[in-house]
């Protein structure tokens, strides 16, 4: 197969935010190379019948044309090494399906990322999420991307697992990794809260993604979180955790805050 080869030129500080949206939606096709004038450029590989995720769309994307599979996934495949998550979590990058059983190991199948490795924000609400998981918990991960967060509270001793997500590919890729990590992963497409019934209740939520789209729906999270739950919220980037904080502080009290450069992971309890 053909890869079409696209990049453009960005601002060093928006790195982080292509980064978040892209894990966000579970686009993992794109990598960043970093130029002496510290401006950096973006590239994006797409397959001949791929479209550009929502995020990249609005980008001015220059053509490079069509590049040899085989050219790409050389340079993937030499970037699957095992790497810390955080603390005692090692990720086990794979080629292809494989089990990892290791409670403390996790097996995702990347895509063609080549190594930048997981986002400052999958870490802290990773952390967090090691934290707040306990035995028997029925947890709940909105946004699920690659499903990572899920798999995760899995082998921490969750019961159950929802995921959500409103792309496709979001929820295959969550299928995929929980197969991968055996353990069983519950999918459903729906556009934040949307799917969900009235009275349902999670012991643990999750909601790993950028600011403005936590700002759209982490006022209802009290509705569906039980007494004595927690919710982990992550990737608040620079001031906005001001706007984040404000709109959690009448239902919730920050029990625990990560940070990682001007990257920041809220856990939260019901007041």
């Amino acid at each position: 197969m053909k890869y079409r080869h696209l990049f453009t030129v960005i601002k060093e500080e928006e790195r982080d935010l292509f980064e978040a949206w892209s894990w966000e939606e579970g686009f993992m096709n794109l990598y960043f190379e970093e130029l002496p004038d510290r401006t950096v450029t973006l590239h994006v590989i797409l397959a001949e019948d791929e479209n550009l995720p929502e995020f990249l769309s609005m980008v001015e994307l220059a053509d490079l044309g069509f590049t040899r599979e085989e050219d790409w996934y050389e340079k993937w495949r030499q970037t699957l090494q095992p790497f810390s998550l955080y603390d005692g979590i090692t990720v086990v990058p794979l080629e292809e399906e494989r089990p990892v059983k290791g409670l403390n190991e996790i097996g995702l199948i990347p895509g063609m990322a080549f190594g930048t490795g997981f986002h400052e924000s999958t870490r802290l609400a990773a952390s967090l999420t090691k934290k707040a998981v306990r035995p028997g918990d029925r947890v709940l991960d909105v946004g699920c991307g690659t499903g990572i967060l899920s798999v995760l509270a899995m082998k921490c001793g969750a019961s159950e697992a929802i995921a959500l997500d409103i792309d496709d590919r979001a929820l295959e890729k969550t299928l995929e990794t929980a197969r991968i990590n055996g353990v069983s992963v519950e999918v459903v497409k729906s556009d934040f809260l949307s799917a969900l019934s009235e009275g349902e209740s999670f012991d643990l939520i999750i909601a790993n993604m950028i600011a403005e789209l936590l700002e759209r729906f982490v006022g209802d999270l009290k509705r569906f979180l039980r007494e004595n739950g927690s919710i982990v919220i992550s990737g608040i980037y620079g001031e906005k955790i001001r706007s984040i904080s404000k709109l959690v502080d009448k239902d919730f009290t920050i029990d625990d805050t990560e940070e990682d450069g001007d990257w920041k992971a809220l856990l939260l309890k019901k007041r």
